[in-house]
């Protein structure tokens, strides 16, 4: 990609300006038009962030906001794979304008906010676009500072390579749909256990009722064998003896009530038919003694009667006693039957749940499946990480040899992930290096990662100033490795030295 011209309207400082460049190496010196241009050039292809919603303090965004109703945006012409095409934005709240023009075709798309890096660069992020294209200087002032933040840059650098493959992506999306299957599972849990709650809460109800029926089935049990002890039939036998006896005494009464009846009346009928006094007195004395054994009979058979009836009232309530008891204990045995069944099934329904949650549900094998899916991304993320590590330092020291003529001969990590040099000199770490050699080291490495992450497009390259403080010999070498490389070159500086370097090659100058 050669970036030919750019018109600014209204952005930050800059104000209805146009710039040509070249396809070569380009050095912007204004103050005002560093610190924006890059910023317009990337915002051009991937737009802000969220630029009218919650987003819309985002940095960017607030600190190049004209005033109200003026222009926000511009024009950036660009060629990409032998075509030519101008890209206008425009990024008011009202008069937001996003268009893709093809000068070959004449096509123009009307374009969404972040649509036009999708179209140019394909699968190429922002991110990735800022590790392969924006090249920043390191911060720090000390040797231990550059070598934390080189070493901090290449792990993240390795770890967002993700040109090819959206593995954080994926890794996140199975994540949610894991949280999917975990609330799901968690639901049916939740109802299982208030269901097993329910059903235990009912076994313990049915068990109390059932040990009441037990002790009442005792009880009424312990009475009816009290009733049919030897003690009680032989009590029973002797009431019915009693009973008995005392109707054959009632009997016996009436008998004699009867003979004494007959007496009484053969004594009278005598007494009026005897002549004699002898006789007739005779005859009174059966009358009396008939009516004696009468008067006495009646007694005697009242006081059996009151003494039968008692006899027989006694004798009922006993009936009446195991009767009741017989139908207590036939009853007691229905409710205890009727209970245990109830309990035996709850009881059969509560296992079965204890069954069903120890098997593994449709949910389980999703979640399973999903952790096996994100067990294998993590470890494809690592071997790509590691792969894309190697790439990038294999490349980082072919450059770091060009550039120091074999002084450098590679850059490695060592076991404990140190970032190594060696040298004509022997291997040391990082921090043993000059701030200068740390520089150059840095920029070996963000060219290497600019060729790679964008292998299919060849970016152009926005470089701040990268060498403050770097003898002579390396600013020119790494100028001179820029100039040979196929790709268009922005350096933006204030360095009068690399000004004066740069006479010696040809380069446009803004």
């Amino acid at each position: 990609m050669i970036l030919n011209r750019i018109t600014i309207n209204n952005f930050g400082a800059i104000y209805n300006r146009t710039m040509e460049f070249a396809p070569g190496l380009n050095l912007i010196c204004a103050e005002e038009e560093r610190e924006i241009l890059f910023d317009f050039i990337k915002i051009m292809f991937f737009g802000f962030s969220d630029p009218y919603g919650k987003g819309c303090e985002n940095d960017l965004y607030t600190r190049y906001q004209p005033e109200q109703g003026q222009e926000y945006g511009g024009i950036l012409w660009f060629e990409d794979h032998g075509k030519n095409y101008r890209l206008i934005r425009d990024f008011g709240k009202e008069t937001y304008v996003c268009q893709l023009f093809c000068q070959e075709n004449e096509n123009v798309l009307e374009l969404g906010s972040d649509t036009p890096a999708h179209l140019i660069f394909g699968k190429l992020s922002e991110k990735l676009y800022e590790n392969a294209a924006d090249v920043k200087a390191l911060k720090g002032t000390s040797a231990a500072d550059f070598a934390r933040e080189l070493h901090n840059y290449l792990g993240a650098l390795e770890k967002s390579w993700d040109s090819s493959m959206q593995l954080g992506r994926a890794d996140q999306m199975l994540k949610m749909w894991r949280k999917g299957y975990l609330s799901q599972k968690e639901r049916w849990q939740k109802d299982v256990q208030r269901q097993q709650d329910k059903m235990s809460a009912r076994l313990e109800e049915l068990e109390s009722q059932l040990d009441e029926l037990r002790d009442r089935k005792g009880q009424v049990a312990q009475q009816q064998t009290e009733i049919y002890s030897s003690a009680s039939r032989e009590e029973e036998t002797l009431l019915g003896e009693q009973i008995r006896t005392t109707e054959k005494k009632n009997l016996e009464m009436i008998a004699v009530a009867v003979i004494a009846a007959v007496v009484g009346i053969v004594g009278l009928v005598g007494h009026f038919q005897m002549g004699d006094e002898m006789s007739r007195v005779g005859m009174d004395v059966c009358v009396a003694a008939a009516v004696i054994a009468i008067i006495y009979s009646f007694s005697v058979r009242r006081r059996l009667r009151s003494e039968l009836a008692k006899q027989k009232k006694k004798k009922a309530r006993m009936q009446v006693h195991q009767d009741k008891l017989k139908f207590s204990q036939e009853d007691l045995d229905e409710n205890y039957n009727e209970m245990l069944t109830a309990f035996t099934n709850i009881q059969k329904d509560y296992q079965e749940y204890e069954t069903e949650t120890a098997l593994p549900r449709s949910e389980d094998l999703e979640i399973q499946a999903l952790n096996l899916a994100m067990e294998t991304i993590g470890t494809l993320s690592g071997d790509i990480y590691r792969e894309s590590g190697r790439k990038i330092r294999i490349r980082a020291s072919r450059i770091l040899r060009e550039l120091t003529d074999g002084k450098f001969i590679e850059v490695f990590r060592d076991n404990q992930q140190h970032i190594m040099l060696d040298t004509e000199q022997g291997q040391a770490e990082l921090e043993k290096f000059s701030l200068a050699d740390m520089k150059l080291v840095y920029f070996a490495i963000r060219m290497a990662a600019g060729e790679l992450l964008a292998a299919k497009t060849t970016l152009p390259v926005m470089l701040d100033d990268l060498w403050s403080g770097c003898p002579e010999e390396q600013i020119l070498s790494a100028l001179k490795w820029l100039k040979k490389q196929p790709g268009q070159i922005f350096i933006r500086t204030d360095n009068a030295k690399i000004t004066e370097l740069l006479e010696h090659i040809e380069y446009t100058k803004m």
